[in-house]
């Protein structure tokens, strides 16, 4: 009985994520975004679904925001998917990834957001709250996150080379190991940043203030280390 339970159960499952992926080429904003809450419902009901709702509401955003910039508070079905994209169980991911390469989307709401290894490769999401969000192993490589808003945020082990954080609020975000090559920080706020193990090779900051990076095992915050003298006199040339 308990196997044909299952079984039926399964079916059922399969039989809302059908529903759902319908629903979410409809014209009304309503109906769609009513098909993500089912389909983050579906997440956890049925965790082995959760690679192919993450496939498919990864694709639902890129197919809607990457020919021209989204301000998410006007698109509010894209907010849904970000957010259950942000709040499903990572342990539960697979071999899926979030994917979110070339998206642009304005003023993105993920505080305490679980984006751990997503593909944000040349995403445009400047002005976005990623407020203590789980950024580990994300890779943001020349994406655009000026103005954002990252304190607190764990960024170990990202790639984030040649990225523009112009602006962007990174108090107390812990950036050990992560790859900031060519990574544009004029006017970040650092302020207990942890850097421990990062690469800043060609990091551009205007201030000259960006630390040296050694391999003690111990974290470092931008209020301890020491700065490097020729960084400092080479980005403060004009950019």
């Amino acid at each position: 009985m308990s196997d044909e339970l299952t079984i039926s159960e399964q079916g059922q499952i399969a039989d809302r994520y059908d529903a759902a992926v319908e629903k979410l080429i409809d014209d009304s904003v309503d109906v769609r975004r009513g098909a993500i809450y089912s389909m983050q419902s579906i997440m956890t009901d049925s965790p082995r679904t959760q690679p192919a709702v993450i496939d498919m509401l990864s694709k639902y955003i890129r197919d809607r925001a990457t020919k021209k910039s989204a301000a998410v508070d006007k698109a509010p079905d894209i907010q849904a998917a970000l957010y259950a994209l942000g709040n499903r169980d990572p342990s539960h991911d697979g071999d899926a990834v979030i994917d979110l390469r070339g998206v642009r989307l304005r003023k993105v709401e993920l505080k305490g957001a679980s984006l751990t290894h997503a593909d944000l490769g040349g995403a445009v999401l400047s002005g976005g709250d990623f407020e203590k969000a789980d950024l580990t192993g994300v890779k943001l490589k020349l994406a655009v996150l000026s103005g954002a808003h990252l304190a607190g945020a764990d960024l170990t082990d990202a790639n984030a080379t040649r990225a523009d954080l112009r602006g962007a609020d990174l108090t107390g975000a812990n950036l050990s190991r992560a790859d900031l090559t060519g990574t544009r920080l004029d006017r970040a706020n650092l302020t207990e940043t942890t850097w421990n193990g990062a690469n800043l090779t060609g990091a551009r900051r205007p201030e000259g203030d960006l630390p040296e990076v050694t391999s003690s095992p111990e974290a470092t915050s931008s209020s301890e280390v020491t700065l490097r003298p020729e960084a400092t006199s080479r980005q403060n040339r004009p950019l």
